[in-house]
């Protein structure tokens, strides 16, 4: 059953909104990455260098243990990327085909809907518990922020670096982080990154674990190892997910009815989705939900409930959107955007 039950007086908190606004010039330089490498183009790293900026409450804490750098050996066993959520780059030629190609998108669909029903998400109270919690907050911008810059940095899809977001909260309503303990947090970005990778990049792709930036800190492989067990125990050796990528191509081909069109309203889709990554009450919506009302914004930012309405049932698949929480995404979307 779909999540619902969210209450429309519940807004960021002020640290939340610090933490978007930051994540946003994050957010738009990997979308622009994206961007160029879907129309082939060089990626050359907008010389963003000041990066590291707010890295760096992180900084004096090396005592991280880790022991020293003998990186040598990360036995990177990825699970080549089987995942069907693509966040890649590549499939959506305009999506033009005719009948039989409309079928087998809305069969796809099925699947994935079935497929996202069986993995839930959090809790509403937890998720509301997470946006409320100012250390969480903080830690979680810490770690997106770095998760966002070092996917960039790697080439890693849009896939890889929004699952590793969904580890990460996973990860942090069952365990809790000391206030103040930066180091923890980076080590839980790095391992996050890291499985993720392993899932979703195919082998060649998936860098050795002593490539991944810690700057001040003193992770060695065995130690970020050690990390990926646990964060793996945490999650129950549940590392499949449904993302909102995988159904971009089916509602752009559904919500945009202008062919000419159709290629900038998805990467706007993405830039959208992506904005997402700073909330966990959003993210904790079903990832058709989160697409469907991205998707509908990209299109048309003035879109009252009852259009939203329209669009939903005219879809061939019925019932497997419930309208308020594609209203409730949509108007939440739009006000983050």
């Amino acid at each position: 059953m779909e999540n619902s039950g969210y209450n429309f007086q519940v807004s960021f908190s002020y640290l939340g909104l610090l933490c978007h606004k930051n994540l946003s010039k994050e957010v738009q330089q990997y979308t622009h990455h994206v961007a160029e490498q879907e129309n082939g183009g060089d990626n050359d790293d907008d010389d963003d260098d000041d990066d590291d900026d707010d890295d760096d409450n992180d900084d004096s804490d090396d005592d991280d243990g880790g022991g020293d750098d003998d990186d040598d050996d990360d036995d990177d066993d990825s699970d080549d990327s089987d995942d069907d959520d693509g966040g890649g780059d590549d499939d959506d030629s305009d999506d033009g085909g005719g009948d039989d190609d409309d079928s087998d998108d809305d069969d796809y669909v099925q699947l994935l809907v079935g497929k996202e029903i069986a993995s839930a998400g959090l809790n509403d109270e937890v998720a509301s518990e997470i946006m409320n919690d100012n250390w969480i907050q903080e830690a979680c911008f810490h770690a997106i922020h770095y998760i966002l810059r070092t996917g960039h940095e790697f080439q890693f899809s849009i896939q890889t670096v929004y699952t590793s977001v969904i580890y990460l909260n996973r990860f942090l309503i069952t365990r809790t982080i000391t206030n103040g303990l930066y180091w923890a947090v980076r080590l839980l970005a790095v391992t996050c990154l890291s499985l993720a990778a392993k899932m979703d990049e195919g082998r060649e792709n998936v860098p050795a674990l002593s490539e991944y930036p810690v700057k001040n800190y003193n992770f060695n492989t065995s130690f970020i190892q050690r990390m990926e067990i646990l964060v793996l125990d945490v999650l129950s050796w549940n590392m499949s997910c449904v993302t909102p990528f995988a159904f971009t191509k089916y509602f752009v081909s559904r919500f945009c009815r202008e062919n000419s069109r159709k290629h900038s309203t998805r990467l706007k889709t993405i830039e959208i989705i992506m904005s997402v990554l700073g909330d966990v009450r959003l993210m904790n919506h079903r990832p058709s939900v989160i697409a469907a009302a991205a998707t509908l914004l990209a299109v048309n930012q003035d879109l009252t409930k009852e259009e939203v309405e329209i669009e939903i049932y005219a879809l061939p698949l019925n019932g497997f959107l419930q309208i308020d929480n594609v209203w409730y995404c949509y108007y939440k979307l739009l006000e983050l955007n």
